[in-house]
């Protein structure tokens, strides 16, 4: 049975306080630029940063849905980042055949 690696939550919360720290008026700093910084597994990074956000150690908006939202952060009472930087792909829908009359 696999057991979860314990996360030392002290250096984590300074990480992320850095890094948003850094990002204030620049984009938000994606989900893979806070796993880089962290060192949290993927499925830790929502669940710690929601923590941090209940606990108002930092202030999250967000438009949309995750996991393909615009967000911006800020500790408490701080200043903001800018919002995410999406790069969408445009969809492209195939042409329409035209339909053979034979």
């Amino acid at each position: 049975m696999r057991t979860r690696r314990q996360i030392d939550a002290d250096r984590v919360t300074v990480a992320v306080l850095l890094l948003i720290t850094q990002h204030v008026g620049r984009p938000c700093p994606t989900h893979r630029d806070i796993r880089l910084q962290t060192g949290l597994p993927k499925r830790e990074v929502w669940r710690f940063l929601d923590g941090l956000h209940k606990s108002g150690v930092i202030e999250i908006e967000e438009r949309a849905i995750r996991p393909g939202n615009w967000r911006r952060m800020r500790i408490a009472g701080g200043r903001w980042t800018d919002w995410t930087d999406r790069r969408v792909k445009k969809r492209r829908y195939p042409l329409k055949r035209a339909e053979r009359s034979e």
